[in-house]
């Protein structure tokens, strides 16, 4: 899976400002539909095509996120193209599945009307009756409330021969007994059973292909260099096996029982929890097994429990050292029922629902859900295991290692052993995630040589760091407005914070306080901290395709 999403269910439920006009009442409108226009019906195998979502009766569109379905034997996507004018994300092709997504930026109004909202082009390569479906439209609004449509809509296109032109699947034979193997738009794709355990796949099946396995409810992705690599240790064996395994865990009970009593949350284990390896044998009985993948192996987890709370899921594996559980991220895909996460190394895997929630917090407190989702995803913690201090201020270490977190940033060598600040101890807790964040351009010290790592982090220090993180993590420049959002104390910002501070009202990364002031000097509070974070993640995933 391409582009590793943060969030792929689309679920845009922001806590933020957007400083647009609010839509005034009117009288009922008729109700926004979507439908397919291809370019045409009936097409020579190896030549190319459009179709066009098209929508009718739309109000106030902001964003959007589009799902199709094809016919992967016959058709081939090669383009896509937004037509409303946002920014759009290169798409997410998953077998014969396109999830396509778009957002405008800023304090604009949405588009209104009739219009086209994408364009796919295809390219036929096999005869035969091919079809597309529209299966869903996610439609966000400028106020980002979003609506769900399951529209009906579907073209058949006829292919005709072209004897130059082949089919995408071809199905390899072989007599060893191993798992037979189809090649599906360039990838070598073995299925197993709910009963098995393992699959053992010809090495000359797959070649320099990526390797997909799939399951009822585990699919593994492997990358062409993890197999190489194994190949390598052997020296290339032709007639070697490739053995897949997915051991199911029988006795893993007592996973939710240990986590509920060390970090008071209530934990579900969703599924089955497996033991994933990965071994190259060959025909004299050597063995080759990976062990370090660096991301080169993607476990994708089904679930089918309906009264699972998805936004609170993620993977985690066992650490055998510490005989502990620990969280290894998930993106998610409600609207498919999937929980996919790159791995780094082999070990046992499962996926949990992870609710924790603090005394000090109640169900009816402004930042409940976030805290409880941000908690999940194991980037907030509290100050005791059932505590979290919500009022508290922030100091600069913790909100250095809060934004660490939350995007994912890992380090690349061993632990740090000196400071790049003269008061930033190499033991501290805090020091390689200061290491990291300073690395990566995300923090400068206060003055020559110093941090103060345990300062009270002000809300201008807070904008300034949020808006370095969300162009660090989208690879995209923050542009200024226009008209930039008002506030009436906006002459006590510090003028080296003052562009962030404009940008990060103006995106919705924070917001400013009550008689529109942003009170930029005080001490940002815990609970503020973990707002803003979790408005980071939610505009990253817009801007992201979601």
């Amino acid at each position: 899976m391409k582009n590793r999403w943060l969030k792929l269910s689309l679920v845009i439920s922001l806590a933020i400002a957007v400083f647009v006009p609010n839509q005034a009442s009117a009288a009922p409108v008729p109700v926004p539909s979507y439908s397919l226009m291809p370019s045409t019906l009936s097409i020579q195998a190896g030549s190319e095509f459009t179709v066009r979502v098209e929508g009718s009766n739309i109000v106030d569109l902001y964003g959007y996120e589009v799902n199709l379905t094809y016919d992967s034997t016959r058709l081939q996507l090669q383009e896509t193209k937004d037509k409303i004018g946002s920014f759009a994300i290169d798409p997410i092709v998953t077998q014969n599945r396109i999830q396509y997504a778009s957002t405008k930026i800023g304090p604009v109004q949405g588009d209104n009307g009739s219009f086209t909202l994408s364009e796919f082009k295809f390219k036929a390569i096999a005869t035969g009756a091919s079809s597309i479906s529209l299966t869903s439209v996610k439609a966000i609004n400028s106020q980002l409330l979003s609506t769900v449509q399951y529209p009906t809509a579907g073209v058949s296109i006829q292919i005709s021969s072209d004897s130059s032109v082949s089919g995408s699947e071809v199905i390899q034979g072989n007599s060893t007994g191993s798992t037979p193997v189809k090649i599906i738009d360039q990838i070598a794709v073995a299925k197993a059973d709910s009963n098995q355990k393992f699959v053992s796949i010809l090495n000359s099946e797959i070649g320099s292909l990526p390797l997909k396995v799939q399951t009822p409810l585990l699919t593994i992705n492997v990358k062409p260099e993890v197999i190489q690599a194994l190949r390598n240790q052997l020296g290339n064996v032709k007639d070697a096996l490739l053995k897949v395994e997915f051991l199911p865990l029988v006795d893993e009970s007592g996973i939710a029982e240990t986590m509920l009593k060390q970090q008071h949350a209530k934990v579900k284990i969703i599924g089955q929890p497996y033991d994933i390896s990965l071994v190259l044998v060959a025909p004299d009985g050597r063995k080759a097994t990976a062990g370090q993948v660096e991301s080169g192996i993607e476990l994708v987890f089904s679930y089918l429990d309906k009264e699972v709370d998805s936004e609170l899921l993620g993977v985690y594996y066992f650490n055998e050292a510490a005989s502990s559980w620990e969280y290894v991220g998930g993106t998610l895909d409600a609207l498919t029922g999937r929980v996919a996460v790159s791995l780094d190394h082999l070990s046992k895997y499962v996926l949990l629902e992870y609710n924790k929630t603090f005394k000090d917090i109640p169900a009816a407190h402004w930042a409940s859900r976030t805290l409880q989702i941000m908690a999940a995803r194991h980037i907030v913690q509290g100050v005791t295991d059932d505590e979290f201090k919500p009022n508290s201020s922030t100091t600069r270490a913790e909100f250095t290692s809060l934004l660490v977190r939350a995007l994912g940033m890992k380090s690349e060598g061993a632990a740090v052993t000196s400071s790049l600040f003269a008061d930033v101890a190499a033991g501290a807790w805090y020091a390689g995630d200061v290491e990291m964040a300073y690395e990566a351009g995300l923090i400068n010290g206060i003055s020559e040589g110093r941090f103060v790592p345990n300062a009270k982090i002000t809300r201008e220090q807070m904008a300034a760091l949020i808006v370095r993180a969300f162009e660090w993590k989208t690879k995209k420049a923050m542009q200024s407005l226009d008209e930039p959002v008002r506030y009436r104390d906006a002459n006590t910002v510090s003028g080296w914070a003052a562009k962030e501070v404009e940008m990060a009202l103006a995106a919705g990364l924070m917001r400013g306080k009550p008689g529109e002031l942003f009170d930029p000097k005080a001490n940002s509070l815990r609970v503020e901290a973990a707002q803003v974070m979790m408005n980071l993640l939610n505009q990253i995933s817009i801007l992201e395709g979601l």
